[in-house]
């Protein structure tokens, strides 16, 4: 009887040093931390990012509004010089007309010499009201062109912006996903820890058991 009991004793005693054991080598060996959790980013830093990249767009974009808005001023100038520039055109060139219609009813040569000297300045009065007016031409256009640069520039910014964004978003949701890995590892984990714990437990009540139930009986 002594002998089937000292078996026992020893069999629980096996037990509990390899359960004991196995929990000692699982824990030194099994990492504390994943390696690549030390490259995740805290949900701050994240977010301090975010805003970052947020305030540095939104200057730019404000700059693009802001020359936008003088784009605008500068072509409605344009505009306004433009419309007088056709009138005053307008007006020398019925001028011209009007003198070379007086011109060709005069037979005097003196007077016909005065006249083809007003022609000839208002002529040259005309010739300048028209280049300004092309010129003012070229500015409208150049300065319109100016503004659908501008405003492709800021739809591009606009989108670099998204991008930017969007990619510090999905980096987020990864490392969601990373946590809930590592979570999941930790459950799987603790599991296993309790499922030896209440077997070591089991086993050292048993021990205390048979050992209490032996000095009972001496």
């Amino acid at each position: 009887m002594q002998t089937r009991l000292n078996s026992v004793i020893f069999l629980v005693l096996g037990l509990i040093a390899g359960i004991g054991g196995t929990m000692f080598f699982n824990g030194s060996n099994s990492p504390k931390k994943p390696v690549y959790a030390a490259t995740l980013q805290s949900p701050a830093d994240i977010k301090n990012t975010s805003v970052a990249v947020e305030a540095h767009f939104q200057n730019k974009v404000d700059s693009l509004v802001q020359t936008n808005i003088v784009l605008e001023h500068k072509v409605g100038n344009t505009k306004s010089e433009l419309q007088k520039a056709k009138q005053d055109n307008k007006v020398l060139l019925e001028l011209v007309d009007t003198l070379i219609a007086h011109a060709g009813q005069t037979t005097d040569t003196a007077a016909k010499l005065v006249q083809c000297d007003s022609i000839d300045v208002a002529v040259q009065y005309l010739i300048t009201s028209s280049n300004e007016k092309d010129s003012l031409y070229d500015n409208l256009a150049a300065t319109l062109q100016a503004q659908v640069s501008n405003k492709d520039s800021t739809i591009g910014l606009q989108q670099e912006q998204y991008n930017c964004l969007k990619l510090s978003f999905d980096k987020s949701l990864l490392q969601q996903d990373v946590l809930s890995g590592q979570n999941l590892l930790y459950e799987k984990q603790l599991k296993k820890f309790r499922v030896k714990n209440k077997l070591l437990s089991a086993g050292l009540f048993i021990l205390t058991g048979i050992t209490t139930y032996s000095l009972l009986h001496h």
